[in-house]
Parts: C-alpha cells; structure tokens; sequence
C-alpha cells in the first residue's frame, strides 16, 4: 500500500515535471528528505523565454483528493503557515490518474484569504485545469501578483524559526536562478540560520564554488555572473567557521558528502588556515571536542606544509592529543607529511 502510494505520488511530479517542461518553464524538484511542504520549483516562461516568476509546487497525486461534487482538496497536513508566509508563492497541483489532468490553486493566496485556517484542506476546482491556454493565462497571472514583494519576505523568513526558516533557504536558492544577489543574501545570514537550515545552506552555497562531486545539469549549474558576485564573499570569520563545523555531522565527511561541501566553501578564503586555527579554540569550549579536532584536521589539510602546521596546533592546543582521533592524525601526518580527507 505504502509503497502504491508513493508510485502515484511519482507519477503525479513526473506529470508536473513533464508539463511544465513541456512549455519552456524550468522545472527543479526539491529533495524529499526535508519536508518544507514544497515539492518543486518552476521559473515559469512566456513567448520570450524564462522569466522573473518562480512559484513553488505542492503536487498531489491519485483519485483519493478529488471530492464527492467532482472537485478536489488539498490537505493542509500542518503547513498553513508556510504557505501563508512563503517568500515565494505556493500552488496547489492535483493530478487525477484516471484523466489525466492537472488542476491548480494559489495555496499561499488561499490561506492569506483564510488567515485564521490552520488544518483542513484547501478547495481546488475541477475546472482549473492546467493546458497551453491556462499555463500563460490565469495561471501567470497569478504568479504575478507576488512580483512586488522585493526582498522582506525572504529575510523576515530567514530570521524565523523552523520550519519557515529552511524553506526560506531553498526559496533563496530558486530565486538566485534570475538574481543572484539571493544567494549572497543567504551566505550573509550563516550566523542566524539553525542547524538544519545551516546544513541546507553549505549544500546550496557549495554549488558556486568548485565542487568536484556534483552531477551538473541546467537547474544546479551556477551563473558566472553568480559566482563573480559570491565567490568573493566566501571569506569567512573564525566564528562562522565554527559555527557551520558545529552543523556538520562528524560522521558527515568524505567524497559527496556535507563535510566536503563545507571543504569547498573554505577553498576561496587565502587566510582559512589562520582563521581555522581560530576556530579550533572556539570550539575547544564545546563539551564535546570533537568539532575541534575537525577544524584542526581542515587546517592541516588547507595547508603548505602539513608537519610544521601540526607542530604550531600541537604547541597552541596541547588539549587536542587527549583525543584519540588527533592523535592517529598527528600520527599520519609526522609519518608522510600528508593527510587527506578524500
């Protein structure tokens, strides 16, 4: 049953994807292990090409969200607020298997309508189909209707808690697609983003910098204009260093994983050995010194010369050899001069 569900649920995003793809619009489906009740973004197009307007996509799928009068119903499930506050506007997406067809609603303009609605479900017509002559019509135009918004929305949410916070990342990133400047405002905010929403962010940040283990395509691929405007900022402070060893896993690191997306954040910073040095004490005065011992093995490995970098960390943190981790790196590197990561 489980696993029918998830089939149908498949189809429904496929037939989105397909859809929306079909028209010219750019179409990037979100990881499904954060659940920030959006499961898509689109750069919707006119005659011209991709334009300046994104909408987010909840996409239901199967006969189970259609009604008793013919119509359909998307349930709420917890994230009325998202919706209601989203930097970038939410659309319903119903797909019926037995037709075929795609139905819409504004679900952020819905729940702005209903500001007191918190469970339930939100109503979709059975007449508001998705076709070439809706898609540019009443669809676009409603699209539209958010375009004035600027930036406030975005940093209001960034400064939030969970759950609107991490979808505020991800809105950060669908929209540097046409301005980049989104992604510079999201590298500005390291130090008040929790740790999960951290974690999403050193991911996304890490796509502008040279990351040897990403699968390139047309919805991941960075402007270079993007990256002239980020890549200068990737200098980072000793405590923002920290802070985003802090959202890591230990366990996270290696070839593709969050650990060497962190790893190539520090790639454009020419004084990141220094001021992970500084890191390590920080993060020393953490009860478990295990982030610590991160921040130093990075240090070694962003440097020249690896033995005499161990020897400056050694003297300046005598602490960090009651680690039994440390140590089998002090080992390696006083053996072959080099440590490395991947």
């Amino acid at each position: 049953m489980v696993q029918s569900r998830h089939i149908t649920s498949r189809e429904g995003v496929n037939a989105a994807h397909s859809f929306f793809e079909h028209h010219g619009c750019t179409f990037q489906e979100i990881d499904q292990q954060q659940d920030i009740g959006k499961d898509a973004y689109v750069d919707l197009a006119d005659h011209r090409g991709i334009t300046p307007l994104c909408v987010a996509l909840q996409i239901k799928a199967g006969s189970s969200y259609r009604t008793s009068n013919g119509d359909y119903a998307i349930p709420v499930d917890g994230h009325a607020d998202l919706w209601r506050r989203s930097t970038i506007p939410v659309f319903g997406i119903v797909h019926d298997p037995d037709d075929g067809l795609l139905r819409w609603v504004d679900l952020t303009g819905y729940l702005r309508a209903h500001p007191d609605q918190e469970g339930g479900s939100v109503p979709v017509s059975g007449r508001h189909t998705l076709n070439a002559m809706t898609l540019p019509g009443s669809f676009i135009n409603a699209a539209r209707a958010y375009v004035t918004r600027g930036t406030t929305d975005l940093v209001l949410n960034l400064l939030s808690a969970d759950p609107l916070q991490t979808a505020a990342v991800y809105d950060a990133w669908a929209l540097s697609r046409s301005e980049p400047k989104y992604l510079l405002l999201l590298r500005r905010f390291i130090m008040d983003l929790a740790p999960e929403a951290l974690r999403r962010t050193i991911w996304l940040l890490s796509h502008v910098g040279s990351h040897p283990n990403i699968f390139w395509t047309k919805d991941n691929w960075i402007k270079p204009e993007a990256e002239g405007l980020l890549l200068p900022s990737f200098r980072w402070s000793p405590e923002e260093l920290a802070t985003m060893l802090r959202a890591v896993p230990h366990g996270d690191y290696g070839r593709g994983t969050l650990g060497e997306c962190l790893d190539v954040l520090l790639y454009e910073d020419p004084n990141i050995v220094v001021k992970l040095n500084i890191s390590v004490k920080l993060l020393l005065k953490d009860p478990d010194p295990t982030q610590a011992v991160r921040a130093a093995s990075l240090a070694l490995t962003h440097s020249r010369d690896q033995q005499q970098e161990l020897a400056r960390l050694i003297k300046a943190y005598p602490a960090l050899l009651q680690h039994e981790w440390f140590q089998d790196i002090a080992a390696s590197v006083n053996a072959s001069g080099k440590l490395s990561l991947y």
